[in-house]
């Protein structure tokens, strides 16, 4: 065994030549994603290692390289390599092993002309190493860059070498219910590291009679190697990182921006004080005061803001009645903003008084206080106040009429300071973070010259009066459709459902993991990318459990999790809460009348393709082909209004070929056919696993059909 080559012990890697430009080699990179690239030159010869998702990230930020050769440029996405030949015995290469100073990070196999085969395969090799005898292998691993360990099957430690020693001690001891086969596992929760193990097969000697450390087993044993996880790698660019940092970039700057112009204003009128009268000095005098006193609100807000942001804002915890809270927070505003609004005339349906929330009475002030600081930007009509409490929250919705909100500023009203209304727009952002910190959240809805909607929620105190509106479900909006968005929150209301609205893929996700909510609906458009708001909200576990509707055109996006619907982008808000109803809440529960969305009449048309089920529907007209071909010809006749999918999974293929089918919404009977027609991306499936519920699934398509 000892003889064996290293030819053995190879691993296959991607290759570019030396005079490969480094846009080239990145753009070969992202069609794989290997782990490596070598750089070779033009005898293939290992001249170095190519680390990908570092190089990507350095030409995001030094794009003016990426014309550059990548066999003459030095960086730190670049890593040596040394050669040995592939034809090396395994006691050849631990020779050579010692008179390095450090083991290698990379060692490349070549043959006899140098050109290269292939990289060593380290794991690979020590595992052949562990399981046979003689052990002077533990002097070569001893050196090796990866956390190794070695334990009896009692757990206890017997070895370890320098780099386990370093990185994993933390994590000692690991024990192994069962002897048998390799194991991998993450360590926690967080932990940049995972453990793989596997059994030893050693000849009987003692551990304890050993000279200098250095021994094998009497009895049985594991060998632990640690290995980075790379999804936990800080440096992988993804896009959701991306878009986080561009984010922080734009708030920095917009307020960087605001901050200059109080400042500006301060020392152009202390130079006019200097050359004016005495008497004139009063009003100058009063505009420094003013610029002072923004300036500094501005500069305490985003300090709060800040605090807030990454949760180091202490919260003091009581009890708070509404109807005081209601109006010192009118108070504060008026002390922030400098306007009168005591004489608004609020139109509130519940007593304030009975009312009672659980938070930090401060911090709860400020954030109706900066709500109503926007409302003074903008005199309305009417104004309204309206209680409700959606699933364990307390919803309080500021509403008003007349006014409403520019479509340019919704995108960015909760994200960045607006120019002209830097100080309240900063008020806002810190609002958002005051209802985060109390377990809550805040958004709204508007449409310009028209009206707007401000919804809070926040933890109440205990029970809450019983005229007060109840909402068991809340669902998480994700759209900047200004119009959509009116249009579907006005029958979810109806409806008796709770709302919050997102208009980024990072608001989606901080809302889903603060709320947690009955459903996601997202509906793209504009600037809003359904494949950003789905990288988004798939890095959260939550989503697999939360049922997602796609209102779109578009193919739904591979790799979702959970139950996914697809509905067309023309739909009406009635036909999302008729899916609301009889699908998610609970999932095909008794059917009940709507007047939101008529019910069809049971004279339906369907089309069943296949007969792996036995399946009922009495009132409906029923028709049976066998296979796609004969689907086809009885869509051209008959005109079905629902295509009932009853084939094997692997026939999901040729559907492709058949457009008429495709226009249908198809329901489908097996788990593997769902997931295969879904991959389709232009098909709107309804999955009906429980054939008792085949009536219901069957009316709410043949409803997407009527709309279509």
């Amino acid at each position: 065994m000892n003889s064996l080559s290293l030819a053995s012990f190879t691993k296959p890697a991607m290759t570019v030549g030396a005079n490969l430009s480094l846009r080239e080699v990145c753009q070969r990179w992202q069609e794989t994603l290997p782990e490596t690239i070598v750089i070779v030159d033009e005898q293939q010869k290992p001249l170095g290692v190519v680390q990908g998702w570092r190089l990507a990230l350095s030409l995001e930020r030094e794009a003016q390289f990426a014309d550059l050769a990548v066999g003459s440029v030095t960086a730190s996405w670049r890593s040596p390599v040394v050669a040995v030949p592939a034809t090396w015995t395994r006691l050849q290469f631990q020779g050579w092993l010692r008179s390095q100073p450090q083991m290698p990070a990379y060692i490349a196999v070549v043959d006899a002309q140098g050109c290269f085969l292939g990289l060593l395969d380290q794991q690979h090799l020590l595992y052949r190493w562990a399981c046979q005898p003689p052990l002077p292998w533990l002097e070569v691993i001893e050196q090796l860059p990866v956390p190794i360990q070695i334990q009896n099957a009692q757990g206890k430690v017997v070895w370890q070498n320098w780099a386990w020693s370093k990185h994993l001690t933390d994590f000692l001891p690991l024990i192994q219910p069962k002897f048998e086969g390799m194991n991998c596992q993450a360590l926690e929760a967080g932990s940049l590291w995972q453990v793989c193990s596997f059994p030893l097969n050693l000849t009987s000697l003692d551990w304890e009679k050993a000279e200098g450390g250095v021994a094998v087993a009497s009895d049985r044993y594991w060998l632990f190697f640690a290995q980075r996880r790379q999804e936990a790698d800080p440096m992988t660019p993804t896009r959701l990182h991306q878009l986080r940092l561009h984010q922080q970039k734009r708030l920095l700057l917009s307020l960087g921006h605001e901050l200059k112009n109080p400042l500006t204003a301060i020392l152009s009128l202390t130079q006019l004080l200097w050359q004016h009268p005495l008497p004139e000095q009063q009003d100058y005098l009063a505009l420094i005061q003013r610029s002072g006193w923004q300036m500094n609100r501005l500069i305490q807000t985003w300090q709060d803001y800040t605090r807030a942001l990454w949760r180091e804002l202490e919260l003091q915890w009581e009890t708070v009645e509404l109807a005081s809270l209601w109006l010192r927070s009118q108070e504060l505003a008026e002390h922030l903003y400098g306007q009168n609004i005591s004489r608004w005339q609020w139109q509130i349906e519940v007593p304030l008084s009975s009312v009672y929330l659980y938070g930090d009475p401060l911090r709860l002030r400020q954030i109706f206080a900066h709500l109503l600081g926007w409302l003074m930007l903008f005199p309305s009509d009417r104004y309204g106040l309206r209680l409700s409490r959606w699933q364990n929250w307390l919803a309080l919705q500021l509403w008003e009429e007349g006014h409403g909100i520019p479509l340019k500023d919704h995108d960015r009203l909760l994200q960045e300071c607006l120019e002209d209304y830097a100080e309240v727009t900063m008020g806002l952002m810190l609002a958002r973070q005051l209802c985060r910190l109390h377990n809550g959240e805040l958004s709204f809805i508007a449409q310009a010259d028209s009206s707007s909607e401000w919804t809070v929620l926040l933890p109440f105190a205990e029970e809450l009066p019983p005229e007060l509106p109840t909402t068991a479900q809340l669902i998480l909006l994700v759209s900047n459709d200004a119009t959509w968005i009116m249009d579907t929150t006005s029958a979810l209301r109806r409806s008796h459902y709770g709302y919050m609205v997102a208009r980024h893929p990072l608001e989606a996700l901080d809302k889903l993991e603060q709320l947690q909510p009955s459903a996601i609906v997202v509906r793209p458009a504009s600037s809003l990318i359904l494949a950003d708001v789905v990288e988004s909200l798939t890095t959260s576990s939550f989503t697999a459990t939360v049922p997602l509707i796609i209102i779109s055109d578009e193919a739904t996006p591979l790799g979702l999790t959970g139950f996914v619907q697809r509905l067309p982008l023309s739909s009406h808000p009635s036909l999302l809460i008729d899916v609301l109803d009889r699908w998610c809440f609970p999932r095909l529960a008794t059917l009940t009348e709507k007047s939101t969305c008529e019910r069809p009449l049971l004279n339906q048309t369907v089309l069943r393709l296949g007969l792996l089920h036995e399946i009922n529907l009495p009132h409906l007209r029923l028709l049976e082909a066998e296979d796609l071909e004969q689907a086809d010809l009885l869509v051209e006749i008959w005109q079905p209004d629902v295509l009932i999918w009853d084939l094997p999974a692997d026939e999901v293929a040729h559907l492709e070929n058949h457009p008429k089918l495709r226009k249908l919404p198809i329901i489908t009977l097996a788990e593997d056919s769902s997931r295969a027609i879904h991959q389709l991306g232009d098909v709107v499936v309804f999955p009906c696993l429980n054939l008792a519920d085949l009536m219901d699934v069957v009316l709410l398509a043949a409803t997407v059909k009527a709309q279509s």
